[in-house]
């Protein structure tokens, strides 16, 4: 080959190279595709979106994070292994939905997002979540939400004042199928999308489900009544490819650590608001409230939280030390 034939194919090839490579080897900013489970009305995905606007201000020049979609791009209980075989890069929505690949995920049950980093049980199931899902645990966002029962009917009560469920169909997740059964009720898993239907058509006579998900499905047609205190809160993570994580610079991947931080502390504070405010709408639509008196209610929530732990205890594909689990957070 003459020099002159050589220089010219390497000047190809160089050319090649610059236009394939990454773009953040190129100084560009990283485009980081994400998806919601609930679609884009849905206040908590609208709540997500916020944090996507937030970061993309914050990480300009380094990255943006696109939001594609959500249910329609995936379904949400498919999300995780859609992101570990490169559909997108990112992903949000509640942890129980994959509570078949990670059973640590009870762990939200017995804490809250700024106790679990500052106890270092947020560690301990960030590295089970890369171990089992090549994924990172990025961030526990729009926590402190309850999760009520609502019924369509008054629902009987026991000597101590307690609730019974007896002969009631109560919509429910796996995440709270026995604490159901415990009370009496017999347990329906399905989606909430499904609930406006099933509630429509007499199927059920009542559910388990959060807080923003009545009004934004417009359940409270049907529904009368709501069982005050919560069950339990809700486990809403921000997770990310952990491969793609990996091959982030570094300044880009603190910069992202630092932001989901800030946003677990500023959502959890704006839903204090805002879940007040849903509880005065849902009563100006005649929604009435059940209010367990005080020793009712502990045992109500502690009847609950049997459930998480044993379920842990009893799986033989949980790999987080629950003796370690149990000193850090609130158990008994």
């Amino acid at each position: 080959m003459s020099i002159k034939r050589l220089c010219t194919a390497i000047v190809a090839a160089a050319s090649v190279a610059l236009l394939t490579a990454p773009q953040f080897a190129r100084g560009e900013e990283k485009v980081l595709r994400t998806v919601c489970a609930f679609p884009k009305t849905n206040p908590l995905c609208q709540s997500f979106i916020r944090f996507v606007d937030k970061a993309n201000k914050a990480g300009k020049g380094l990255f943006r994070i696109n939001y594609i979609g959500g249910p329609e791009i995936t379904k949400p209980r498919e999300q995780p292994n859609a992101m570990r075989n490169g559909l997108f890069e990112m992903m949000y929505g509640p942890g129980p939905y994959y509570l078949g690949l990670l059973p640590e995920i009870d762990f939200i049950h017995y804490t809250n997002p700024e106790e679990a980093r500052a106890s270092g049980v947020f560690g301990m199931v960030r590295d089970v979540m890369k171990q089992k899902m090549d994924a990172r645990f990025m961030g526990w966002f729009d926590s402190g939400l309850g999760l009520y029962l609502y019924t369509v009917k008054a629902p009987k009560r026991t000597a101590s004042g307690g609730i019974d469920l007896t002969g009631m169909k109560m919509r429910s997740s796996p995440a709270y199928r026995d604490f159901i059964k415990r009370l009496g009720g017999t347990p329906v898993v399905m989606a909430t999308g499904e609930v406006y239907t099933a509630l429509e058509r007499g199927t059920i006579d009542g559910m388990g489900i959060g807080l923003t998900e009545v009004l934004d499905h417009r359940l409270e047609r049907f529904i009368k009544y709501r069982i005050e205190p919560p069950m339990t809160y809700t486990g809403l993570f921000m997770i990310m490819n952990q491969k793609v994580y990996d091959g982030l610079p570094k300044k880009t991947q603190d910069l992202l650590d630092k932001l989901s931080v800030e946003w677990e502390k500023e959502s959890r504070q704006y839903w204090k608001i805002a879940q007040d405010q849903q509880k005065e709408k849902l009563a100006a639509a005649g929604l009435k409230t059940v209010a367990l008196p005080d020793a009712a209610a502990a045992e109500f929530v502690r009847t609950f939280r049997k459930d998480p732990m044993t379920r842990m205890e009893k799986n033989k594909n949980v790999k987080i030390d629950l003796e370690k689990l149990k000193k850090l957070v609130r158990y008994e």
